[in-house]
């Protein structure tokens, strides 16, 4: 007894044509400028920990961000044979995005029509969440993939009831969780759908599915259980510490609509419009496959709802990307509402108003500054780059809400400061389980004697504050005692940089 369609009626051609073509689309789409924006704060934080030695990288992530151990260790790899360039490091977040929407064809051309699978596929290259994640250095667009083809595999594994597509399924499960432990939750998926997907209904093979179903995500839990302890252990350890949580705050619009829609406001409503319809037509099998639905209805809500809840219980942990694996649940619920109109006209101008609705947000996020909320790091390093003088001091604002400081700059682009003395520089924090570096700050009263004696040894610093933590006539005071002069200012997207020369200095860059 098998859970839908058997694709093996689909034209022989077709079954594998489609996936490539889709997934190509979709890497495409994920690839295109995606060099353009600035790194944010995120990324840094990966580089930061690629660029570690593997014993020092793993001795790393047991005191923090050990739910990214795989991702980091995998980036490692990449950037010591591709290098650190914009492309290369988001480049593995494209591909994933270009195999997510593969997967995501072959599993809804397994439950439904080719065409409601094609649709799905598009969508998952368009739909905004997807096409952000898909142009990051960050395991979001990976972790899409993964559920994605772990749900693929429990549905072969449904149909075939052999044991060695369960060891598969059971692998596949294995690997979601071991990469982003949130990802256990799609146990909860896979479980229920098998229960009440209509075919289950009939009892031939049911017990067989769920028995298959119990021992392979039994074993991918036992075997995923140290990654699990060790996250638990380094969460618990840091929120016990003080350390601040990591959730957002939670909104309306942080639950419902950020995990799909990222900012597009169009995408939203217009998405939300078609899950009306969809609703209004539940009941009309011929137009409306309920196995889709089902599986893209426990997709979108029971990751979302099982973060919501453990933020109740332990601390606010929801982020909107953290749900992002949930996004080709979104997906399967828009393509089955805009397949089920009966004229064709309608269904196409609804792809297009889809299509339509993503680009404005696309290209938002394809911009210079497109990224963390206006992320301005790569802009920051370039102008230094391009003024400074070897020898040259740098200071970089360490304060304030780590995604905006521009310290971050350093992390990103260390290559870009190279020859200039970090004069604020204590230490570095990765011995402690900390990205941040110790560093003196300049409006710190307790720093100012130290970093004082500092600067006496230069006669040119670069300052780089952000637009709203300028210089303060206090801090002026202090550089004009030393014999410095203000030479230049300039403003990035959000921070400022300033140049402070001693007469002997000069100016000129």
């Amino acid at each position: 007894m098998s859970i839908g369609h058997d694709p093996a009626v689909a034209h022989p051609r077709s079954r594998w044509l489609d996936p490539v073509v889709a997934g190509l689309a979709a890497l495409l789409v994920g690839v295109a400028a995606a060099w353009v924006p600035s790194y944010w704060s995120d990324e840094a934080t990966t580089l930061q920990a690629a660029r570690l030695p593997l014993g020092s990288l793993l001795e790393f992530t047991h005191q923090r961000d050990a739910v990214h151990t795989a991702y980091y260790v995998a980036m490692h790899a990449w950037t010591g044979l591709f290098g650190e360039s914009t492309l290369s490091t988001r480049l593995p977040s494209a591909l994933a995005a270009g195999a997510g929407a593969a997967g995501l064809l072959v599993l809804v051309r397994m439950l439904t029509t080719r065409t409601t699978a094609v649709l799905a596929a598009g969508i998952y290259a368009v739909l905004p969440r997807l096409t952000l994640e898909a142009a990051e250095a960050r395991p979001y667009a990976l972790t899409a993939a993964l559920a994605v083809w772990a749900t693929v595999l429990v549905l072969v594994a449904s149909r075939r009831q052999s044991r060695w597509w369960w060891v598969a399924y059971g692998t596949g499960l294995a690997a979601c969780i071991a990469v982003f432990v949130p990802m256990v939750s799609i146990v909860l998926v896979h479980g229920v759908f098998l229960l009440l997907a209509p075919a289950q209904r009939r009892r031939r093979g049911a017990r067989h599915r769920l028995l298959g179903w119990s021992i392979s995500t039994g074993a991918a839990l036992l075997v995923t259980a140290p990654v699990i302890g060790t996250v638990i252990r380094e969460r618990t350890r840091l929120l016990g510490d003080g350390d601040p949580a990591t959730g957002s705050e939670i909104t309306w619009y942080s639950v419902l609509v950020e995990p799909w829609f990222a900012t597009s406001v169009a995408y939203a409503v217009l998405g939300a419009g078609l899950l009306i319809l969809l609703g209004t037509r539940l009941r009309d099998r011929s137009r409306t496959p309920g196995s889709v639905v089902l599986l893209g209805a426990l997709w979108v809500v029971l990751p979302t709802g099982v973060m919501l809840l453990v933020g109740l219980a332990i601390a606010p942990l929801f982020q909107a990307r953290l749900v992002a694996w949930s996004a080709p649940g979104m997906c399967l619920l828009l393509a089955v509402a805009i397949t089920g109109f009966r004229r064709r006209w309608v269904s196409i101008a609804l792809i297009a108003l889809l299509v339509a609705a993503s680009v404005p947000t696309y290209v938002l996020q394809r911009l210079p500054d497109g990224k963390g909320g206006g992320a301005d790091l790569a802009q920051v390093a370039s102008y230094v780059e391009q003024q400074a003088r070897p020898g040259d001091a740098v200071l970089l604002d360490a304060t304030g809400v780590v995604s905006t400081r521009p310290r971050q700059a350093l992390y990103a682009y260390p290559q870009r400061f190279a020859g200039l003395d970090d004069v604020a520089f204590v230490s570095s924090g990765i011995a402690a389980g900390r990205f941040t570096d110790e560093t003196l700050q300049l409006d710190d009263a307790d720093d100012r004697a130290e970093l004082s004696e500092r600067l006496a040894a230069t006669d040119r610093v670069w300052i780089v504050r952000r637009q709203v933590d300028v210089l303060t006539d206090d801090d002026r005071e202090l550089l004009e005692g030393l014999g410095f002069a203000n030479a230049q200012e300039h403003r990035t997207g959000r921070s400022v940089v300033y140049l402070f020369v001693k007469p002997e200095g000069r100016a000129g860059g």
